[in-house]
């Protein structure tokens, strides 16, 4: 039970991203990226001011207890997120875990068990975790289009930006989480 008490977050969970600079408050920097501690909050890149419910930290915006998932606005917002600045908010909270589908920006058109929403894809109740690809797709993955999508055995992946962040190992232009 703990472990679905663990992974039953309103926000995806904290996890590696590129570094700006320097890395936001709770992230260490592991080369090119910054990786997060136990506690450290669900960041997102800044872009002007932080959408409702984040609070500006560096060249990012780390979420709130009270936060919704947002994510870059491109064009209008996806249905079911609602505008925030130069950002969109989902509208009513989710559960995440670290490979759980999320609404992406569209690249041409959907991967595999999304639909299109303007510019971007979401995830219908059966669709995978998918990536943009970058040439191929990594270990644990399979084409659909301009993305990859996670197998049920699939670690996460991130792309890779010079050498892969301590915690994850590389897989062609990817790194995967150990």
């Amino acid at each position: 039970m703990l472990f679905l008490i663990a992974t039953a977050l309103a926000l995806p969970p904290a996890q590696t991203i590129e570094k700006v600079e320097s890395c936001p408050s709770g992230y260490s920097s592991s080369g090119n990226y910054c990786v997060p501690a136990s506690s450290a909050k669900y960041a997102i890149l800044k872009n002007g001011s932080c959408p409702s419910g984040y609070s500006s930290s560096g060249h990012y915006c780390l979420a709130s207890s009270t936060a919704k998932h947002a994510i870059p606005k491109n064009g209008s917002c996806p249905s079911g997120f609602s505008s925030s600045g130069h950002y969109c908010i989902e509208s009513t909270a989710q559960v995440y875990a670290l490979l759980t589908p999320q609404t992406i920006e569209k690249i041409n058109s959907c991967p595999s068990g999304y639909s299109s929403s303007g510019n971007y894809c979401k995830p219908s109740s059966s669709a995978k975790y998918a990536i943009a690809k970058n040439q191929s797709c990594p270990s644990g993955y399979s084409s659909s289009g301009d993305y990859c999508l996670a197998s049920d055995t699939a670690k996460h992946a991130i792309h890779k930006n010079g050498s892969c962040p301590s915690g994850y190992s590389s897989s062609g232009h990817y790194c995967l989480k150990y």
